[in-house]
């Protein structure tokens, strides 16, 4: 094992772990190598009586599935962590352990209370295994699985994106400082039909010794029906929906705050709740960005050429106007992360927004570097800017 401090203290777990039979799982995320490979999961599997890891890379197309012996277990996630990954979780019964990677390639090692309180048992070739599990009734509900914990094949895409969404929102807990929270409050914004609020209530509300409160905020009033009779019938006691828009919703104390897909500035309304609120997690998936674009015909004259074009013009409305909230999250002390949520494969609409409260933010430059960005792109007013304007 060569040195490396974080990294050395985090294989060394690694390896402790599988000997004292305490290991789950181990995760590797944040791809930075070449390809279309997005994760590794690495889980126990026995093949004709001999311990071994079983490693599921996850590609836009397919998963594929190599088996080592332990200490090339080892040796691999030497190999790859802090070159090709910049994120790894290690699951044990123990503990959570994230070690994560700067661009500058520093590192950061945190521990959390397990995620998980047993070890499954280790089959060769069985069902793979999600964090979210199939046969719960809830997906039935939802119109996911047909009822006999089998996932329909049309409904195969949804239930992967809730799994990895799932997986993400569990790691940016991991570093926020609720990550040994006894209790989680969480507002889902734009809850839609609550496929993912069911998902992460029900995993939330899992873990030993930690209690959720979950409130979905929904304009549609028969989703906000279907979604509260669907989570008594599921036993959630934990789980509520509202029928209001995001924009009318009241302040509330809240851990985490989500948004997902909220349309154009409801996106900014979910933010600036989740600041109000003291969010120490917010996560957003921003659509439909039109607010900017108009006011985009004053950007300096270099970038003319590219203003001309209106489809130009609006993806550059769309990565400006994210660009603004990233620099105002900051400027509210946030550690702000950009992840790729769902492959381009299926959606164009594919950012995550994950902002972490963390006092060590340096608010002054993100304030400078937001006015830069607007002196450079030409824009007058964002909406996000004008709600915090407006804070007392």
């Amino acid at each position: 094992m060569t040195s490396g401090g974080d990294k050395d203290t985090f294989l060394a777990g690694f390896e402790a772990s599988i000997s004292a039979g305490t290991f789950v799982r181990l995760t590797l995320g944040k791809y930075r190598g070449a390809g279309d490979a997005e994760k590794i999961v690495l889980t126990p599997v026995a093949i004709k009586g001999a311990a071994m890891l079983k490693a599921v890379t996850s590609h836009a197309r397919k998963d594929v599935t190599q088996n080592y012996a332990v200490e090339d277990a080892v040796t691999f996630v030497e190999k790859v962590l802090g070159a090709d990954y910049l994120s790894a979780t290690l699951f044990t019964t123990a503990e959570d352990v994230t070690l994560g990677y700067t661009k500058k390639k520093t590192t950061t090692l945190t521990r959390g209370k397990p995620t998980f309180s047993s070890v499954p048992v280790a089959e060769h070739n069985r069902a793979k295994q999600y964090i979210v599990d199939a046969s719960r009734p809830y997906l039935a509900g939802l119109g996911v699985s047909d009822g006999k914990g089998a996932i329909k094949p049309s409904m195969y895409a949804k239930f992967k994106q809730i799994c990895h969404f799932v997986e993400i929102v569990e790691s940016l807990i991991s570093e926020s400082d609720v990550r040994d929270a006894s209790a989680l409050r969480v507002t889902d914004i734009g809850s839609g039909k609550g496929y993912l609020t069911f998902a992460l209530y029900d995993h939330l509300a899992a873990k030993p010794g930690r209690q959720a409160s979950v409130t979905g905020i929904e304009i549609r009033p028969e989703l906000v029906a279907l979604c509260n009779d669907l989570a008594v019938k599921s036993g959630f006691s934990g789980l509520t929906f509202e029928a209001v828009a995001a924009a009318q919703s009241a302040p509330r104390a809240n851990d985490i705050m989500i948004a997902l897909h909220a349309c154009d500035t409801a996106t900014d309304d979910a933010i600036y709740q989740g600041i109000k609120g003291n969010a120490a997690l917010i996560v957003t998936a921003p659509c439909c960005q039109h607010e900017l674009a108009p006011q985009l015909t004053r950007a300096v004259k270099p970038l003319d050429g590219l203003l001309k074009f209106g489809l130009f013009k609006q993806r550059q409305a769309d990565l400006v106007t994210d660009a603004a909230r990233c620099l105002l999250l900051e400027a509210q002390g946030y550690t702000v992360k950009v992840i790729e949520f769902v492959s381009t494969e299926h959606t164009a609409k594919n950012i995550l927004i994950a902002a972490i409260r963390d006092a060590r933010v340096d608010r002054t430059q993100a304030q400078k570097q937001y006015a830069a960005l607007k002196a450079q792109m030409g824009f007058t007013s964002q909406h996000l800017e004008t709600l915090l304007s407006k804070q007392p």
